[in-house]
């Protein structure tokens, strides 16, 4: 699938470059880590888009967009990342026989430390967690449950915890911080897994992507 990869037009940055250490030792600008988190945040959803198309080809409601750093660890950053299947969908079989199909489609793709969990009681779901560190994903987690008028298919992922100023990097998604406050171009409800992905504004507020072709 596609994925933007080049930067589009100059990120804007404070006067005086914030330093920080990538995992090689080496002092990373504030530029270079906003570049590192763009890179990783696009190649993680790209790993998760494809688990997406092996249970809804489809367009996703947006529960978390995946794009706002967190603080992890000592001085690191993640990134979280929701998305839940639309009403009116259905579990092709059991809850147990699509995390079964899921679970080895994960094992034959890379996935690792696969899991899968059910409940006692009433709640008929089932959960399957896995892990791609190679991707940036640290853990995927995927909640089948049934219903009565429509089931439903749960997605969260976070990405694997980097080296780096959270607050650096959420400082350069937003630009235009605070004039842009009320007039941010709003994130999609509802997203196709292989939909080019935006990562922070542009100083107008608008969503800010990337394209092969860009230097």
């Amino acid at each position: 699938m596609t994925r933007r990869r080049s930067l589009l037009g100059l990120v804007a940055v404070s006067a005086t470059a914030l330093l920080v250490l990538s995992g090689c030792g080496e002092s990373v600008s504030d530029e270079g880590l906003f570049e590192q988190a763009r890179t990783l945040n696009f190649e993680y959803k790209a790993a998760v888009g494809e688990v997406q198309l092996q249970i809804f080809d489809g367009d996703w409601r947006v529960e978390g967009y995946g794009d706002t750093p967190r603080s992890c660890g000592n001085d690191g950053y993640d990134f979280r990342f929701g998305r839940t299947t639309p009403e009116g969908w259905r579990i092709d079989g059991t809850p147990a026989e699509a995390a079964h199909r899921i679970g080895e489609w994960l094992d034959e793709n890379g996935w690792t430390d696969i899991k899968t969990r059910t409940y006692t009681g009433d709640i008929a779901d089932v959960v399957i967690e896995a892990e791609k560190p190679d991707a940036h994903v640290q853990r995927i987690t995927i909640d089948f449950s049934p219903g009565e008028h429509y089931d439903s298919a749960t997605i969260y992922a976070d990405s694997t915890c980097e080296p780096g100023d959270w607050k650096a990097i959420s400082d350069l998604r937003r630009p235009g911080y605070p004039n842009d406050e009320k007039n941010l171009e709003l994130q999609p409800t509802t997203e196709h897994p292989t939909a080019d992905p935006s990562f922070g504004y542009t100083v107008d507020g608008e969503r800010r992507f990337w394209s092969d072709e860009s230097e």
